[in-house]
């Protein structure tokens, strides 16, 4: 599922529409469709299937969304530099808490979350025992990343049924994955 900068940006461009004919087509104000489209705000549930229906209707090609939840930056910049060699439409979003997400998940509607184990607040094994709460997440692939070795903390993500990546990530490591990802997304 695209981000919904992309979605509504590519909408956009096939119809040819202003933001101004998308938000009349859509029944909602421009600064809606120009928040939206900025990233400043997400759509509605209802409003984002309406999007989905459109860009079905136009043949807006759907990418691998990636989101990563993981207090430490370089994570998610590690995996976009994996994307990155892939060549592949892949995008990747990135959360620096659990919250945070957990929002991300319910509005972005990612196929493959990389969830740190180990982070202040809400930790990682949380989030994972919340996800199956989050409406339009049935095809998440949910990989665990930790530095920990902790037998305790390994074996409680094992019996979540998830993969779990060591840290330090390996570049060929997440390349790996993501471009498993995004073959079971081209199969659907």
């Amino acid at each position: 599922m695209l981000p919904t900068t992309d979605l509504v940006s590519r909408i956009r461009a096939a119809n040819g529409d202003t933001q101004e004919g998308l938000a009349r087509r859509l029944g909602v104000s421009y600064p809606t469709i120009n928040a939206w489209e900025r990233g400043r705000s997400e759509p509605t549930p209802r409003h984002r299937r309406t999007l989905e229906e459109l860009a079905a209707e136009l043949d807006i090609v759907h990418e691998l969304v990636v989101l990563v939840i993981d207090d430490d930056p370089v994570t998610a910049e590690l995996v976009r530099a994996a994307a990155t060699d892939l060549d592949a439409a892949v995008s990747v979003e990135s959360a620096l808490d659990g919250w945070e997400g957990l929002v991300k998940c319910g509005s972005l509607q990612p196929s493959l979350l990389f969830l740190d184990i180990m982070m202040p607040g809400i930790d990682g094994l949380e989030v994972a025992r919340r996800l199956p709460s989050v409406e339009g997440l049935g095809e998440l692939r949910v990989v665990f990343v930790t530095a920990s070795q902790s037998p305790d903390v390994l074996s409680r993500a094992a019996a979540l049924g998830n993969a779990v990546i060591a840290k330090p990530l390996e570049l060929d490591t997440l390349t790996s994955v993501i471009a498993q990802s995004l073959s079971e997304v081209s199969a659907r």
